[in-house]
């Protein structure tokens, strides 16, 4: 994507996270330069970033005990929390991150998985979705996250996705059912962040599980998961909460051999095309505890939103 066709001077207007971000991913520049240090060493101090880690409780994570095997409807505890500060740029190390993310690993299952409670019982998008922000933060080499990679590997399905109901595992009733999208985005995006995965065999049956649902839109109806490419499916939303066009493109232009994909491209234009005049882009769906953010709003364009939509473009090299 050339730099000409993006707002580049307003998105370095923009908050220290976007324009960390920015300069670093969009512009090519090194971490070791002094703008990309100063922008990233000034994240914190943004208020709202100052905001979020205020509300931490004195153990140094967010919300209650039991928040982190809940998924809905809370949208600003510990169990979302760390992947959005990861994607702002934030790691382990920076404002005693460590202690949420100690907390998080304190909850792991015997298995290397994560789950829902009452009781906790493992389940496949939620051992992806921390599993995923734990690397952000920098743990991608630690040996938990490689104990939850490994049981993600072990639940892939006979069509190379992942679903949360034991039945649909290999031997079960419900084995020829369709996996869930979601949970297989979910899964991916954990292990896309080890180099050593990414051109396995388990991401690239999973990859073509979920180029699947795309080829198939409007035809299959999924019934009771995320699989159903329909209505609101393209519709622009941050955090990556919902089976979406932005997660999806998000996760699979991680993986370069996908990008000679022409489905990729074709899936970016859809994005692409919700540009405005300006080449900014305005988010078409929300969640409202997240209004602080140009995110979490309708009205007006997102800076955060347009960088993650040039990220998308530029990793597929779109022109």
């Amino acid at each position: 994507m050339s730099a000409r066709s993006m707002p580049t001077d307003w998105l370095l207007a923009g908050p220290p996270f976007v324009r960390y971000r920015t300069l670093v991913e969009l512009l090519g520049h090194s971490e070791s330069d002094e703008g990309v240090r100063a922008a990233k060493g000034q994240i914190p101090d943004d208020p709202r970033i100052g905001h979020i880690l205020q509300k931490r409780n004195d153990l140094g994570y967010w919300g209650t005990p039991g928040d982190i095997f809940t998924w809905w409807p809370k949208k600003d505890t510990t169990f979302w929390m760390l992947g959005v500060l990861g994607d702002f740029g934030l790691r382990k190390a920076d404002c005693e991150i460590e202690r949420a993310c100690e907390y998080v690993f304190s909850t792991q299952l015997p298995s290397g998985a994560f789950g829902l409670r009452p009781p906790p019982k493992a389940y496949d998008c939620f051992t992806g979705i921390l599993a995923e922000s734990l690397a952000r933060l920098g743990y991608s080499d630690d040996e938990r996250l490689e104990r939850a990679c490994a049981w993600l590997i072990e639940r892939q399905r006979l069509d190379g996705g992942f679903w949360c109901k034991d039945t649909g595992q290999p031997g079960g009733p419900r084995r020829d059912e369709p996996s869930c999208a979601f949970a297989t985005l979910c899964a991916l995006g954990a292990l896309s962040h080890r180099p050593a995965y990414r051109e396995s065999e388990t991401v690239k049956n999973g990859a073509a599980f979920l180029l699947s649902c795309w080829d198939n839109r409007g035809k299959i109806k999924y019934a009771g998961h995320d699989s159903e490419i329909g209505t609101g499916w393209e519709k622009l939303k941050y955090p990556f909460t919902d089976y979406r066009i932005l997660k999806y493109l998000d996760t699979l232009s991680r993986l370069p051999y996908l990008r000679r994909d022409p489905r990729i491209p074709e899936m970016t234009e859809l994005v692409l095309a919700k540009r405005d005049a300006e080449g900014c882009f305005t988010p078409e769906s929300v969640h409202a505890v997240w209004s602080d953010f140009d995110f979490g709003q309708k009205k007006r364009p997102s800076r955060w939103l347009t960088f993650l939509a040039y990220r998308i473009a530029k990793r597929i090299g779109f022109k």
